[in-house]
C-alpha cells in the first residue's frame, strides 16, 4: 500500500512541478498549476509518513502464539467430543438392534446376546419345536439340504439388514441350543453352515 501511495504522488508531484515550470516561462496558468503542484508535494510527505509508519508493504496480522494453541485446543477437543458422542450413538443404536431382534425371536426360536467385542450377535434357541427341527436338520443334513439352505438364507437377510442399519460389518450366528455348538454363522454376505452330522 505505502509503495502505491508513494509512486502515485510522486508521479503527480513530477507532472505538477513540470506544469508549474511551464506555465511560469509561457504565460500559463501559474495559480492552477502552482496549487496542484503543492497538493502533490503534501500527498507524497504524507505517503512517506505512512511507509515511515507502517513499512513499505503492510504486513499480515498473525495471532498471538497463546491465541493460536486456544484454538487448536479448543478445536482438538470438539472433534475428540464429537468422536465420543457418536461412539455412544452407535453404542445406543447396537442395543436397538438387539432390542428388536430379541423382540423377533423370542417367541418362536429363543434368546439373543450381543457381544460388543467382536459384534457378534448371537442366536440361542429355546423353543422346544425349534431346536427338535434343528437338530433334525443337522442330524440329516443331506436330507434336509433344503430346508438347511432356506434357513441360511433367512438369516442372511437379517444379518445385512443389520449390517444396513448400524453401517458396519457384523457377524450373526446361531447355536444349536443352549448347551449345543455354532452351527450356522452369518457375516459379510456369506453364510457358513457348521458342524453338521456326518450323514450316511
Amino acid at each position: 500500500m505505502g509503495i502505491i501511495l508513494v509512486f502515485i504522488f510522486g508521479l503527480m508531484t513530477a507532472m505538477g512541478g513540470l506544469s508549474w515550470w511551464y506555465a511560469a516561462h509561457y504565460n500559463g496558468l501559474v495559480g492552477t498549476t502552482r496549487v496542484l503542484t503543492i497538493i502533490s508535494v503534501a500527498g507524497l510527505l504524507f505517503s512517506f509518513g505512512y511507509v515511515y509508519k507502517n513499512g513499505w508493504v503492510k504486513s499480515r496480522q498473525t495471532a498471538p502464539a497463546s491465541q493460536t494453541t486456544t484454538v487448536h485446543s479448543n478445536q482438538y477437543f470438539a472433534q475428540k467430543s464429537s468422536e465420543s458422542a457418536s461412539i455412544v450413538q452407535h453404542h445406543k443404536n447396537e442395543q436397538n438392534v438387539l432390542q428388536q431382534l430379541q423382540k423377533s425371536y423370542s417367541k418362536n426360536v429363543g434368546d439373543v446376546s450381543f457381544n460388543q467385542g467382536n459384534k457378534t450377535f448371537t442366536i440361542t434357541p429355546t423353543n422346544s419345536k425349534y431346536v427338535k427341527a434343528v437338530t433334525t436338520m443337522w442330524k440329516y443334513p443331506k436330507t434336509n439340504a433344503k430346508s438347511i439352505k432356506t434357513m441360511s438364507d433367512n438369516y442372511l437377510k437379517m444379518s445385512r439388514s443389520i449390517d444396513k442399519s448400524l453401517n458396519d460389518s457384523y457377524t450373526l450366528q446361531v447355536k444349536k441350543s443352549k448347551s449345543g455348538p455354532v452351527i450356522l454363522s452369518v457375516k459379510d454376505g456369506k453364510a457358513t453352515v457348521m458342524n453338521e452330522s456326518q450323514q450316511k
